[in-house]
């Protein structure tokens, strides 16, 4: 997946936060350890002379065998006798060196075998993260649902308490979720307090309306803005598709989302869809090819009731 600079030079920013991180809590703690037992910074001189000993040897020919192994010997008793001062410090003998983020790559972001997992884990997230938020919604709390604008609370309630199950829950193998109803009745806000879990699980979440992540699908392909959006899409752990339908009904937006539907689908990344139109409406919109993908693999969430911010509005107008 191609990236731009800016995602890049922000995960090359938190690796570099963290290696510093990592080597200041392993500094401070050599520095506390030696201001309470001066041996140690002895026992750091004397390991550091006994890898001297081994390249002089080694430059004078002589038992490079036996030189290694009192050296080796002598290491593994100044280790040893670290490793008892710390614990009578009652700090651990690990955090005496740098314990970084990635043991695998350091929090260098790379391998010998090239760019390491975490690097490309937090571009993914990066990138994700930027693309939501270019959308300009707020990710929200399935706690701030208030039942009391629901005029048949106890279904919602159920659907609610399904909600917090998944997310609880949540997996990268987890189900799609088909979010329907009329506007303003809380779907929207259900399907950003998903991603909102989701992404404090360390899931890579991408969410955003149709119209603008399509839009902007569309810019890519033909040239008009720069990234890597497809990709974004179809890889994201979850996916989430906000007033799907309200999107220009163009050829290049139903292929595009086809291609996402049915790419997610084969690789079993779940998908959270929230729409005003019906299961019939889906149908005769986006026809049998998308619709079964949709109908036929996503679990359906039904929302019943009055739009929440004409409710709300009225409220404040009756002071209430």
């Amino acid at each position: 997946m191609a990236y731009n600079q800016e995602v890049f030079a922000a995960a090359q920013q938190t690796l570099e936060e963290r290696r510093a991180a990592a080597e200041g809590r392993a500094n401070a703690l050599r520095s506390r350890m030696i201001a309470r037992y001066p041996r140690v910074a002895q026992l750091e001189a004397e390991m550091a002379a006994s890898t001297r000993e081994i390249t002089k040897a080694v430059l004078a020919g002589g038992d490079i065998d036996a030189v290694i192994a009192d050296v080796r010997a002598r290491n593994e008793s100044a280790q040893a006798e670290l490793a008892r001062l710390l614990h009578e410090a009652g700090e651990a003998a690990d955090n005496f060196a740098p314990q970084y983020t990635c043991s695998v790559c350091g929090d260098t972001g790379y391998t010998d075998h090239g760019v390491c997992d975490c690097l490309h884990r937090l571009l993914a997230d990066n990138a994700a993260k930027r693309l939501g938020q270019s959308s300009g919604m707020k990710l929200t709390s399935l706690d701030e649902m208030d039942l009391s604008f629901y005029k048949e609370q106890l279904p919602m309630k159920r659907l609610l308490d399904f909600c917090r199950d998944y997310g609880e829950h949540f997996a990268a193998d987890s189900d799609s979720l088909l979010l329907f109803g009329p506007t303003g009745v809380g779907k929207t806000h259900v399907s950003l307090a998903l991603a909102k879990i989701a992404a404090e699980k360390g899931f890579t979440v991408v969410y955003g309306p149709a119209q603008q992540l399509l839009s902007r699908l569309e810019r890519e392909h033909f040239g008009k803005a720069e990234g890597d959006t497809a990709a974004l899409l179809t890889e994201a752990e979850l996916l989430v598709l906000d007033d799907l339908g309200t999107e220009l009904n163009a050829p290049f937006y139903q292929t595009a989302l086809y291609d996402i539907i049915n790419a997610r689908l084969l690789t079993e990344r779940p998908t959270i869809i929230s729409t005003n139109l019906s299961p019939a409406e889906l149908q005769g919109r986006y026809g049998v090819q998308i619709a079964s993908r949709i109908l036929g693999t996503y679990l359906p969430l039904p929302f019943k009731g009055d739009d929440i911010r004409q409710q709300k509005l009225e409220r404040r107008l009756r002071g209430l």
